[in-house]
């Protein structure tokens, strides 16, 4: 499935967006990059920061680590010590982020190294030579064709005993040719 074509990253004029839907697309993705760049600079070097946006229809969105009473606290109170239960809330806010952060670089790891093994599994897959099963059977030889035909004989067989032993046995194992009563030996094509 081809790609669809975009613009890329392009400069624009910062000057408000008239247009309403790329005003709201603007912002949302601004707002997601600027919380984003928050994080990392709250994971990154240890500080506390707070972000409060309104929306241009009035709707708040914030951003707080490690708490919002945390950092509106020491902001009212730059010079007295944090409160006890605001102390504790940041503790346990900060040790679930640190939490967070180490599950979050986890998944990353095994994503970066499952995109590694299906770029390595896609060119095995690309540059090996196909085995004639796997071919379209308009392009089969004879002989190719009289292994296919050779090949299914053998598992109809296979399974019709298989069938016969679970059916002659006793037991719940029998439930097995119930179950399988879609692979019958008049599927086949073959008289009991």
């Amino acid at each position: 499935m081809p790609r669809r074509q975009t613009k890329g990253r392009q400069r624009i004029p910062i000057r408000l967006i008239e247009r309403e839907d790329d005003l709201y697309a603007t912002f949302s993705k601004r707002r997601n990059g600027l919380f984003r760049k928050a994080n990392e600079l709250s994971t990154l070097c240890g500080v506390d920061i707070g972000i409060i946006l309104f929306s241009t229809k009035d709707v708040p969105y914030s951003f707080f680590s490690p708490t919002m009473e945390s950092v509106i606290e020491r902001f009212r109170n730059p010079n007295f010590p944090q409160s006890e239960p605001t102390r504790m809330l940041e503790v346990m806010a900060r040790s679930r982020i640190r939490q967070y952060n180490i599950r979050l670089d986890m998944i990353l790891d095994e994503m970066e190294s499952l995109k590694e093994r299906e770029k390595v599994l896609d060119e095995i897959a690309s540059t090996r030579e196909k085995g004639w099963w796997e071919q379209p059977i308009e392009s089969l030889s004879k002989d190719q064709v009289n292994q296919w035909i050779s090949w299914w004989s053998d598992l109809q067989e296979k399974i019709r005993r298989r069938m016969e032993e679970h059916n002659n046995g006793a037991g719940p194992s029998s439930n097995l040719a119930y179950g399988l009563g879609f692979l019958s030996s008049s599927f086949f094509g073959m008289s009991k």
